[in-house]
């Protein structure tokens, strides 16, 4: 199954688990969704006497965690401009840990985050809500946002090195083995390098890390994905075109060239399919997947803040 291997790499980076369905809402170190499930979240407020002029829901990629956005959590908050973050269920910080790596459907993801909005609302009516999806985060906030007439509209969507596509196409006979797989045995898991292939050493996410590498020092890291989960991913990438001609809220593309998942051929095709007045894209040269981690993680930061500030004029 050496053809599958692009589909983990490039998202380096449902459950119910109580007995009774409890209430939406927040608590100070867990949350919880529409169905019951509770999961960890992490905030960074602004600074005590200074009005929150804004706030991002962040939405990490696969084998991800809310630990990954403290860079765009110290730098916004300082600026008036909360952040929040949620981890996925089926990812690594999933309480149910059987559930880890595998997800029943992408629509449990998009109602998570359509939940968590509502929550963030809440604490902040008169406040702009952005979301700041990476990676497969970047799919969920696209997605989920190209729902809005069922719910409502985010202010805005920042999509960090976003899925726009796979540079190496699953097509013809190999899509079909994919998902004739996933529906014989749809909890079937594969490790990142069965299914890739390749050594996870060799997977560049910074300008100095592999994936590899990186995953050592997280514990939150995920050694083997289902096939329907994978399979989710890859639906939701095949319908990037039309979630993008929904999507009319202001845009913003932050991304590498030299990205895993993505072309900056395909990442430039998605974007010009967003019919959103105001979009922009911004490219970092110098970086690749992991973009608040590398080494131009400073000027994403600032180009971010900008943008956001840009909102309220």
């Amino acid at each position: 199954m050496r053809w599958l291997w692009m589909i983990p790499c490039a998202l380096l980076v449902g459950c119910n688990n109580t007995a009774k369905k409890a209430p939406e809402g927040l608590k100070p170190d867990t949350w919880i969704s529409f169905d019951g499930k509770m999961m960890p979240w992490k905030a960074w407020n602004v600074p005590k006497g200074q009005k929150t002029h804004a706030a991002v829901i962040a939405i990490h990629g696969l084998s991800g965690a809310t630990s990954d956005f403290w860079p765009l959590g110290e730098h916004l908050s300082k600026q008036g401009i909360a952040v929040y973050a949620y981890e996925l269920r089926g990812q690594g910080h999933d309480p149910n840990i059987e559930a880890r790596g595998d997800i029943e459907s992408a629509r449990l993801w998009q109602k998570d985050l359509t939940t968590f909005h509502k929550l963030i609302q809440r604490r902040h009516p008169r406040a702009p809500i952005i979301w700041y999806g990476e990676s497969l985060g970047s799919l969920i906030a696209a997605h989920t946002a190209a729902n809005r007439p069922l719910w409502g509209d985010p202010d805005g969507l920042i999509l960090a090195s976003p899925a726009a596509g796979l540079r190496m196409r699953i097509q013809g006979i190999q899509r079909w083995l994919l998902e004739a797989a996933a529906a014989v045995a749809p909890r079937t898991r594969y490790s990142l390098g069965e299914l890739a292939g390749v050594d996870e050493n060799s997977i560049q996410v910074t300008s100095n890390t592999t994936h590899g590498t990186q995953m050592t020092r997280t514990p939150h890291h995920i050694s083997a994905f289902s096939l329907r989960l994978l399979v989710e991913i890859d639906q939701m990438m095949n319908a990037n075109s039309e979630a993008a001609k929904r999507l009319k809220m202001p845009v913003l593309f932050i991304a590498s060239p030299h990205d895993i998942i993505a072309s900056a051929d395909q990442i430039q095709a998605w974007f010009s399919q967003i019919r959103a007045e105001r979009k922009k894209l911004l490219w970092y040269s110098r970086s690749y997947h992991l973009l608040l981690h590398d080494v131009q993680r400073q000027e994403a930061l600032k180009d971010i803040e900008r943008w956001l500030n840009s909102m309220n004029k």
